[in-house]
């Protein structure tokens, strides 16, 4: 059941070639289910529409989701963000990626209300070490929230062949969720937890699992 009042499309970017884990990542068995079916299952909780953007449609027919190829193929998340921002339904976007199959639906639904005039609503996240990150930032461009407002300036990026995603945010007005703001809510981070590595792989198995004390 969906937690928020705005009409929210959501967006799952599943163009990645794990080249780190050797196999589609997607797909692999977490817990009793592909990874993927986690993320579609948190993301059906908070969004009216879901789509599932993807250059090989025919591996994820089991989903029974929309699917959209890339408009304009080879520009890696910012071109599945375009492509999702084009197609959805509804202007408020909430994107994650087909790795993070645990993110917290509490949070993803307080991001969405953050919106507003807004273009776009993206977390802040700390470095691997636990500093903070000043005066580099990173942002957690997956499990953030856009506006269809952004479409002109990604089409302006992508034709000149700039695909950062990160340089999106000089051109637009966003909200940047501070770790102090969204860790009231996700206290670990567990929505930013993106699967590239074996290792990655086992923290999610074992939380998953049963073991909610797992080092995630």
């Amino acid at each position: 059941m969906k937690t928020t009042h705005t009409p929210v499309t959501g967006v799952i970017l599943a163009g990645g070639r794990s080249r780190r884990m050797g196999q589609n990542k997607a797909l692999m068995p977490l817990g009793d289910e592909p990874l993927i079916v986690s993320v579609v299952r948190q993301m059906e909780l908070v969004t009216d529409e879901l789509l599932l953007i993807t250059n090989e449609p025919d591996l994820y027919t089991s989903l029974k989701l929309p699917m959209y190829v890339d408009i304009v193929p080879n520009m890696g998340p910012l071109g599945g963000i375009y492509t999702g921002l084009t197609h959805a339904a509804n202007s408020t976007v909430l994107c994650v990626g087909c790795d993070m199959p645990l993110l917290q639906p509490n949070l993803l639904s307080h991001l969405i209300t953050l919106l507003g005039d807004y273009d776009a609503v993206v977390p802040c996240i700390e470095a691997a070490d636990g500093t903070k990150l000043e005066p580099v930032h990173v942002f957690q461009t997956l499990s953030a929230v856009y506006s269809k407002r952004c479409l002109p300036v990604i089409e302006e990026m992508l034709a000149a062949g700039e695909l950062s995603v990160h340089a999106m945010y000089n051109w637009i007005d966003a909200r940047i969720v501070q770790p102090h703001e969204w860790q009231a809510l996700d206290p670990r981070g567990l929505s930013f937890l993106n699967i590239n590595t074996p290792e990655d792989f086992e923290k999610a198995n074992r939380y998953i699992g049963g073991n909610h004390h797992a080092n995630c």
